[in-house]
């Protein structure tokens, strides 16, 4: 794996294979086997960033951003096909293998997958003087309310 993704070209082709994977939706449920052994080739890849001097590749906020959203799309997708289908074997085992991955990233990165996240509220600084934060920065993760998709006739 070091010398394959060692290449910028490989490491876009595996970004490209990612993307592509991690966004089918209507597969899940029919290709359960593959994509259980998908996330869990996925974890072990993860775990292996940091066997190269300066890692594989770029897992900071910026870098790790590609990733970060597709792995909430992906449970986002699977979040639906459970509750669609129910908890079936070969879905459930695909649900386990990515609670692994969510696991691995968010102890290693602090990476939060779920849909909840504080958008304002008030933060104590040091010297114990209360401010009211807001944040827009995760405003196109939403997809609910005025960001939830629309599909237009024309």
């Amino acid at each position: 794996m070091v010398l394959t993704l060692a290449n910028y070209s490989c490491l876009e082709e595996w970004k490209r294979i990612l993307a592509l994977v991690l966004t089918c939706e209507k597969s899940v449920q029919s290709e359960s086997e593959f994509f259980a052994r998908f996330l869990r080739l996925l974890k072990q890849q993860l775990e292996r960033t940091d066997d190269v001097e300066g890692g594989l590749f770029d897992m900071s906020d910026d870098g790790g951003a590609f990733l970060k959203a597709l792995l909430k799309g992906f449970k986002r997708t699977l979040g639906q096909t459970l509750e669609s289908t129910g908890e079936k074997d070969g879905i459930e085992d695909v649900k386990e293998e990515f609670e692994e991955v969510e696991n691995w990233v968010k102890d290693h990165y602090r990476w939060e997958l779920g849909d909840e996240f504080v958008r304002n509220g008030m933060l104590e600084l040091e010297d114990g003087e209360m401010v009211t934060m807001e944040t827009k920065e995760l405003e196109g993760e939403d997809e609910s309310g005025e960001y939830a998709p629309v599909v237009v006739d024309l």
